[in-house]
């Protein structure tokens, strides 16, 4: 008895100790954050959205513009972390989802060419805004498969989309889209423009390349929703701390 009871209070206190780790690196998270330089919301934003809380992009508490590539397994894991952070801040995201396919033949913003099919499955995404989210889901459980042409062409017949790829307005708002990423400043030496990668997120303001851990992405979630409930200013990030 005495054995077990010594190995559940062991237990007890590791996991006391991971939660204090844990609250540390979310407060570090969020601070570090909020230190980050404010940068524009660029000039388009797409009316593709991941989630929408609020008509207007502008009236939700956390306002994302993420730019993505449907080929891209990093953007596949920040898709499937974005399911479950809406569910959790339910009515209070917007979340647009601003095709930056990395492919030279519709990309000039940025010299990779990464995810030969990623243009052709942006324009079949973004030809009907109603069916964009059933298409977004459907490549990213498909990921592999959407690098085959005949996939794509059975993929469009699905949703009724075929006409995407000869529509110059479709043709047309993917390029607005990608344009965009020419409008901010270098984030490397080795890339003309801020937005050189996917994911990439612009989060009520400020910019993350690439992914975090999920409960460090909801720590900064909770942050702006605190923030938000508070009112103007961030003076209050010097006690944040997580909510459990």
């Amino acid at each position: 008895m005495l054995t077990l009871a010594g190995a559940y209070g062991f237990s007890l206190y590791h996991e006391a100790r991971k939660d204090a780790q844990s609250g540390g690196v979310a407060t570090r998270i969020v601070r570090e954050y909020y230190s980050l330089d404010e940068v524009a919301w660029p000039s388009f934003i797409s009316p593709l959205m991941v989630a929408q809380a609020t008509e207007d992009f502008e009236d939700a508490p956390i306002r994302i513009v993420e730019y993505a590539d449907l080929l891209c397994p990093d953007c596949r894991y920040l898709a499937e972390q974005m399911e479950r952070l809406k569910d959790e801040f339910a009515g209070q995201m917007n979340v647009a989802f601003q095709l930056f396919p990395l492919e030279g033949q519709c990309n000039d913003v940025v010299e990779k060419d990464l995810h030969p099919g990623a243009c052709e499955l942006s324009y079949l995404a973004a030809y009907d805004p109603s069916k964009f989210k059933a298409i977004h889901d459907e490549v990213f459980a498909n990921i592999r498969s959407g690098r085959d042409p005949e996939w794509r062409l059975e993929l469009a017949r699905r949703h009724g989309v075929e006409a995407a790829l000869q529509d110059s307005a479709t043709i047309d708002m993917v390029h607005r889209m990608i344009n965009t990423g020419a409008e901010y400043e270098q984030t490397s030496e080795q890339y003309a423009h801020g937005i050189r990668s996917t994911p990439t997120m612009i989060i009520n303001g400020r910019m993350i390349i690439g992914t975090l851990p999920y409960d460090q992405l909801r720590a900064i979630f909770q942050a702006l929703i605190d923030e938000h409930e508070r009112g103007e200013g961030t003076t209050f990030i010097e006690n944040w701390e997580p909510n459990r």
